[in-house]
Formats: structure tokens, C-alpha cells, sequence
């Protein structure tokens, strides 16, 4: 018990630091969106590139922060029919969640390190005033795709502790 705790609480780190890697993407985005609308309207002169770094930077704040809104619990649910439902059975129904969306994104984690490294190897850029290398944010997807498959494999692993806690308490002569 106490190396899955370790181990959670490194995973908290590493969800913490790409998280927060994604925030200061945010606010250089923000500060470049703002600079091209100052450059634009107040001097005729807007910012070169910036939709194209904007759109490279989108990919690096939504994959980096997906662990983090999976460990926080953010994610949008529908929850009008699970509320309904007993403890287990929502445990029971998270677990198959975490299950497909840990098997979903291990899909996103292996094709997309794949396709970024033949991106990589191929030299492949977007073309413009200054040629922007695509392979750091296709990169980013399988990185980011990764870390939430290690966060999915620990909410299975605490789902399913809490299952058997939960299953210990409703046992027939359970204590209570």
C-alpha cells in the first residue's frame, strides 16, 4: 500500500507540472493574442504568425491539462441516472469508464507517438514567414494522452480499493 502511495503521489506531481506547463502556455497565448489585437488596431501592424503559433499552443494547453481535470475530477458528467444508483454500483460504473478511457487514450498514446515521430523524421513544418517545425505539439499529444492513461490506471486502482470498502460495509453482518 505504501509504493501506490508513492506512486500516487508522484503522478501528482507529474499531472501538477503539466498542468501548470499548459497554464503558462495560456498566458503566453494570451499575451500574444493580445499583442497581435494592440499591433492590428492601434498600429496597422499585427503580430506575424500568430494564428498559426496560437493553434500549435492550443494543442499543447488542452493535452497537458487533460490529466489534471481527470485527477481533479472535472471532466463534464452526466450524473441524473447515477445518482440514483447504489455506491457500488457507481463505483462499478467508474471503474468501466476509467477502463475505456484508459483504453481509448493508450490508442492515442501509441498512434500519436507514431505519427509525431514519422513527423519528426520526415522534417515535416507548417510554411510561412518562418517554417514552425509541427513534431513538439504533435508530440504533446501522446505525452499528454500518457499521463492521463497513468491517471486513469490509479483511479481504477482507488475505485476498486473503494469497492472493497464498500463491499466490506454492506456484507451481511457487517459491523454498523
Amino acid at each position: 500500500m505504501r509504493a501506490l502511495s508513492w506512486c500516487n503521489r508522484g503522478l501528482g506531481w507529474l499531472v501538477a507540472a503539466a498542468n501548470g506547463l499548459s497554464a503558462a502556455f495560456v498566458l503566453v497565448l494570451m499575451v500574444l493574442v493580445m499583442a497581435d489585437i494592440i499591433g492590428r488596431y492601434l498600429f496597422n501592424s499585427p503580430v506575424p504568425m500568430t494564428y498559426e503559433v496560437g493553434s500549435f499552443m492550443m494543442v499543447f494547453i488542452v493535452f497537458l491539462g487533460l490529466a489534471y481535470t481527470q485527477r481533479m475530477g472535472a471532466h463534464i458528467r452526466v450524473e441524473f441516472l447515477t445518482l440514483h444508483l447504489s455506491a457500488q454500483t457507481r463505483a462499478l460504473l467508474d471503474i468501466l469508464a476509467s477502463v475505456l478511457g484508459l483504453g481509448l487514450y493508450a490508442v492515442i498514446t501509441y498512434e500519436g507517438f507514431l505519427w509525431s515521430w514519422t513527423s519528426w523524421e520526415v522534417g515535416d513544418y507548417v510554411a510561412g514567414l518562418v517554417n514552425i517545425p509541427r513534431y513538439p505539439s504533435q508530440f504533446v499529444v501522446p505525452f499528454g494522452a500518457a499521463i492521463l492513461c497513468l491517471q486513469f490506471l490509479a483511479d481504477i486502482v482507488r475505485r476498486v480499493s473503494e469497492l472493497g470498502s464498500l463491499r466490506q460495509d454492506t456484507a451481511p453482518g457487517a459491523a454498523g
